[in-house]
């Protein structure tokens, strides 16, 4: 019997890899979750071999638009985490947040 060890290692953060899409860095600082909540989300992920060999998934920024069916992109990040020998990488994007409807006082029903 050959003993088994295993552990998950994070090895991309989405809050230090966000950046606009123009390629500009967000920084850690600047992230509105409020504002990240109101856009649509799209992920799309590669599972890898010793980390660096692909061999399944699609992880490009037009599938993960796809995905959130988000037209035009705002933000893109990436997560990525290790299972020897196995990783997977997901290429996050964030946007369309003029197309989500915004809650206004007058959308609030008055208590009775």
């Amino acid at each position: 019997m050959v003993p088994v060890i295993s552990g998950c290692v994070t090895t991309k953060d989405l809050a230090k890899t966000l950046r606009y899409a123009n390629n500009t860095p967000v920084g850690v600082d600047n992230i509105k979750f409020i504002e990240l909540e109101k856009m649509k989300r799209g992920e799309a992920c590669t599972i890898n071999l010793f980390y660096f060999i692909p061999i399944y998934g699609d992880g490009s920024i037009i599938t993960a638009a796809k995905e959130g069916k988000i037209n035009t992109i705002e933000l893109i990040g990436e997560t990525g985490h290790w299972y020897f020998p196995f990783s997977r990488d997901c290429t996050v994007v964030f946007g369309d947040k003029s197309a989500v409807p915004e809650r206004t006082s007058t959308d609030i029903p008055p208590a009775k």
